[in-house]
């Protein structure tokens, strides 16, 4: 399975850089507009998709909408609810200046907050599961910052970290999924 992963179009949390997490928040105009372009870029490269998953939140499934209709998909995007962002609980609303020194430290933990290790087990499970279904698709699928960088800690963890490896609104990651494993192809920014 080709498995293309794309960060939401911005949202004002993001503009504002505050960890967002699971608070619910649309795009922005600029957010519509980077995946306008995300869409258009991917139709000039003449890249095509049997399908299009999304997260539940309402800016993942914003920026898949958006591409499914530039491409005049029939389709439905696919809602796959183990592909919401990590649930950063009390950190939810904070500048992420003041959020990442506190999830670097060694150990963090707090009631709620959803730990590297479990959130790669979720995220993991959820794309292997995917790949059974669709092992010779090309999967669209716009998530998260964690959810993405969750994939790229499996992969390789001494290359990828959640805390310093940034991922911008719009960018894409390529992933080739098979047999279990799941490798890492490239990783684009355009918009």
């Amino acid at each position: 399975m080709q498995l293309v992963m794309v960060r939401h179009g911005q949202t004002d949390y993001n503009a504002k850089r505050l960890v967002q997490g699971r608070i619910n928040n649309p795009l922005n105009q600029h957010g519509k507009k980077q995946a306008r372009e995300l869409a258009s870029i991917f139709i000039d490269r003449d890249e095509t998709f049997d399908y299009i998953l999304s997260s539940p939140l309402s800016r993942a499934l914003e920026t898949a909408d958006i591409i499914r209709r530039k491409f005049k998909m029939d389709k439905p995007i696919i809602v796959d609810h183990q592909l919401i962002e990590r649930d950063f609980n009390e950190l939810d609303g904070l500048a992420v200046e003041v959020a990442m020194p506190i999830i670097k430290q060694p150990g963090y933990t707090h009631p709620g907050y959803e730990m590297d290790d479990v959130l790669i087990k979720r995220v993991t499970k959820a794309i292997l599961r995917l790949a059974k279904k669709h092992a010779n698709d090309k999967i669209l699928c716009v998530v998260h910052s964690h959810v993405i960088k969750a994939l790229l800690v499996h992969y390789d963890p001494t290359t990828y970290s959640f805390a310093d490896y940034f991922l911008q609104n719009g960018d894409t990651i390529y992933f080739e999924v098979s047999d279990n494993s799941i490798t890492f192809i490239k990783h684009e920014h355009h918009v």
